[in-house]
C-alpha cells in the first residue's frame, strides 16, 4: 500500500477486497470529484493481490474502445496479438485458448467516458470469463455498470482533515489560529481542497520571545554538554596518574616467611646449611597437625562411601517381595485410559469425519453448469453459517466450502434455478431479513470452477 493513506482510507481498501473474495467481481467507487478515488484506487492496485495481472487504465473523452481493450490485454497477455474487428471478450478468450493467463485486476479511473458497448463487454467479462477477472472502477455517478457494487466515498472528518495535512506539511498553525480553522471549515473535508494549503502565506501568531527563550535553553544544554565532555576527557587522560596516586597511599602489604628475615641476613655462610635444616623442621613442626587432620577427614569419607553398598544391600533383603513388586493404586486406571484411548483411535471414521469439505460440495458438483443460485452468506466460520441456516429453516439452503487465500470460506446458497429469471422471482420470495443482506445471483459453473480449485490447493 502506498505510505500516505489514512486508516480510514485503508479500512475502504480492504472492504473492496472482501467483496471481491464474496463473489463480486465489478466494483466502482463513486463520489465527487477531488475525495481521492483515483488514489484509493492506485493503493488498492499496489498493494491488494500481487499473484494477479494488473492493469491501470485512466479514461478521458478523447480515450478509444480499442485503446482501452489494447491497455487492458497487453497487461494481461504476453504480446497479444489483437483482431480490431473482434470485441473485448472475444478477443480474451481466443488469446486465453492460446496462452492462458492467470487471474487479472484492471483498474479503470473516471468510466464515465466508457461507451456502452464496453461497459457490457466488462460486465460479461467480469461474469462469465474462464479466469477470475476483477475489476475496479471509479466515477462521479452512481449506477454507470448497473451490474456493479456501487461503494460511496464520504468527505473527511475534522480530525482526519488535519491528519492528512500532517502528512504533507512539516509544521502547521495551532487550532486556536482563526485563519487555519476557517480554511478547515471551509474545505469540508475534501482531500484536493485541503492539499492547497499554503503555509508562507499565512500570518505568524507566535511572538518572537518565544523563538529567543527556546534559543537561550539551547544555548545552555550545548554550555553543560561541554562541560561533561571536557571532565570525561581530563579523566581519560589522568587516569594512570590518579591510580598511581591511590596506589601510594595504600598501606604496603607484609608478606609472612616461613624463617626470620634477620635471621638470613645475620646468619653466616658456615651456617646456612644449619639454618635451613632448622628452618625445615620447623615447617614440617608447623604443618604436621593439618596433615594429621586432612588423613581423618579422608579416611571418615572412605568409610562412609563403602558402608553405602552395604546399606542398601540390607535394605533389598528387609523389604518383602510382594512390596517391591507391587505397582502404584494409579497404575491401573491409567492403563485404563491408554485402552480407551487406542480403543477410540482404533475406530473407523465416517465419510463425513473423514472428508468434511466434500459433504456440502457434492450437491453443488451434480448440478447443471447453467444453473442459477442465490448467493446468501460467505463467512469464514462453521458456526456462523450453521446458525444462520438454523434461523432460515423455511428457506431451502445449501453450503459449499471452498479454500481462498489459505483460509476456509463457507458460502450458503439457495436451491438451483433452471434461469437467471427463475432466480430472480426466487429472491423476490425470500425474507427480508436475507434481502436486506443485499444477496446476489451466481452460477453454478462458476461455483464448481471453486470447488475444483479449492481441492486442488
Amino acid at each position: 500500500m502506498q505510505s500516505q493513506i489514512l486508516p480510514s482510507r485503508a479500512a475502504l481498501v480492504d472492504r473492496i477486497a472482501l467483496q471481491f473474495e464474496y463473489g463480486q467481481n465489478l466494483i466502482t467507487l463513486v463520489g465527487t470529484s477531488g475525495l481521492g478515488k483515483s488514489y484509493l484506487a492506485e493503493s488498492f492496485l499496489t498493494d491488494k493481490y500481487p499473484e494477479f495481472n494488473k492493469a491501470f487504465v485512466k479514461l478521458t473523452a478523447n480515450s478509444s474502445d480499442f485503446e482501452v481493450m489494447r491497455q487492458l490485454l497487453e497487461h494481461s497477455f504476453r504480446s497479444p496479438l489483437i483482431d480490431q474487428k473482434l470485441t473485448l471478450s472475444e478477443n480474451f478468450a481466443l488469446l486465453h485458448d492460446e496462452q492462458p493467463c492467470g487471474p487479472c485486476l484492471w483498474v479503470l479511473d473516471n468510466v464515465r467516458h466508457l461507451t456502452s458497448e464496453m461497459a457490457e463487454q466488462l460486465q460479461s467479462l467480469a461474469t462469465f470469463a474462464k479466469e477470475t477477472i476483477y475489476i475496479l472502477a471509479t466515477s462521479q455517478q452512481p449506477q454507470v455498470l448497473p451490474s456493479g457494487l456501487d461503494i460511496h466515498i464520504e468527505p473527511l472528518s475534522l480530525v482526519e482533515s488535519k491528519r492528512l495535512m500532517q502528512m504533507f506539511y512539516r509544521e502547521l498553525p495551532p487550532d486556536e489560529d482563526p485563519i487555519f480553522s476557517t480554511f478547515l471549515a471551509e474545505a469540508r473535508g475534501i482531500p484536493s481542497v485541503l492539499l492547497t494549503w499554503q503555509p508562507n502565506e499565512q500570518l505568524n501568531l507566535r511572538p518572537k520571545a518565544d523563538k529567543e527563550q527556546r534559543k537561550a535553553q539551547w544555548q545552555w544544554y550545548v554550555i553543560a554538554l561541554c562541560f561533561i565532555l571536557t571532565a570525561l576527557m581530563i579523566a581519560i587522560v589522568y587516569e594512570q596518574e590518579l591510580r598511581d596516586y591511590w596506589l601510594e597511599e595504600s598501606e604496603p602489604q607484609t608478606v609472612a616467611t616461613a624463617l626470620d628475615a634477620e635471621r638470613v641476613f645475620q646468619a653466616q655462610p658456615s651456617n646456612v646449611k644449619e639454618l635451613s635444616s632448622a628452618g625445615e623442621e620447623e615447617i614440617k613442626e608447623a604443618l604436621q597437625p593439618e596433615v594429621e587432620q586432612d588423613a581423618a577427614q579422608v579416611a571418615s569419607i572412605v568409610a562412609a562411601l563403602t558402608a553405602i553398598p552395604k546399606a542398601l544391600d540390607t535394605n533389598e533383603e528387609a523389604a518383602p517381595p510382594s512390596e517391591a513388586k507391587t505397582p502404584p493404586s494409579s497404575q491401573p486406571a491409567a492403563t485404563a485410559d491408554v485402552a480407551e484411548l487406542l480403543q477410540s483411535d482404533s475406530e473407523p471414521l465416517s465419510e463425513e469425519q473423514a472428508n468434511p469439505v466434500a459433504g456440502g460440495n457434492q450437491w453443488f458438483l451434480q448440478q447443471q453448469d447453467g444453473d442459477w443460485v442465490i448467493q446468501l452468506l460467505a463467512v469464514t466460520e462453521s458456526a456462523i453459517a450453521a446458525e444462520f441456516m438454523a434461523q432460515h429453516a423455511d428457506v431451502t439452503m445449501h453450503q459449499f466450502e471452498v479454500i481462498r487465500g489459505e483460509q476456509t470460506w463457507y458460502v450458503v446458497t439457495s436451491s438451483a434455478y433452471s434461469s437467471l429469471a427463475a432466480a430472480r422471482a426466487a429472491k423476490a420470495q425470500l425474507p427480508a431479513a436475507i434481502n436486506s443482506a443485499q444477496p446476489f445471483f451466481k452460477q453454478v459453473s462458476k461455483i464448481k470452477q471453486e470447488i475444483t480449485q479449492s481441492l486442488g490447493n
